[in-house]
């Protein structure tokens, strides 16, 4: 019996897709720490971390989060982009709608490509309102060289923005008697 040649091709096209389809679903971006808890006034920064992606050209990422919780002070390339010392592009784009409440961010290597695992950016945030606030995984888009897409997986994370913690007052005296 002999076998016909586009049904080789089309058997083999099935099955690069499958195996792309494997891929994007095997590969995970989160933010860490997931569940942070930062002093309302206080600074601080969150990474979107990826697992292995072997041929990483560009990605893009929106996350949003609770504008009266957090202000968003910028972003700032992590070791995916900077590891291979090669050019790359990354910016922050302006959120225009009010009030600001997404981080999105797009960087892409100007030559060769990257890979994971590692930092894909560090998020810089101020705490500005007391309560809780999830940071809401809205996209994430990676491309290979060739520019096909992959959507991985993405776990979102949680910020507790807590009060100050009363100090007990001390007495000069009670002061003194502790270093006698």
């Amino acid at each position: 019996m002999r076998s016909h040649p586009v049904v080789h091709v089309s058997v083999l096209a099935v099955a690069a897709l499958l195996a792309t389809a494997a891929l994007s679903r095997a590969v995970t971006v989160s933010v860490i720490p997931a569940d942070t808890t930062v002093t309302i006034g206080g600074s601080f920064s969150l990474r979107l971390v990826t697992d292995a992606f072997p041929d990483l050209k560009g990605f893009e990422t929106i996350h949003s989060f609770d504008a009266s919780k957090l202000q968003l002070t910028g972003a700032n390339p992590g070791d995916v982009l900077t590891s291979s010392g090669n050019p790359y592009s990354a910016f922050l784009v302006p959120d225009t709608a009010a009030p600001p409440d997404s981080a999105w961010y797009d960087a892409a290597m100007l030559v060769g490509s990257s890979a994971g695992p590692g930092i894909l950016v560090f998020f810089n945030f101020n705490a500005v309102g007391l309560g809780d606030c999830p940071i809401v995984c809205q996209l994430v888009d990676f491309r290979d060289s060739n520019n096909n897409r992959t959507l991985p997986n993405c776990v979102g994370g949680m910020v507790h923005v807590v009060g100050p913690v009363p100090a007990l007052k001390e007495t000069w005296g009670r002061l003194k008697s502790l270093y006698r």
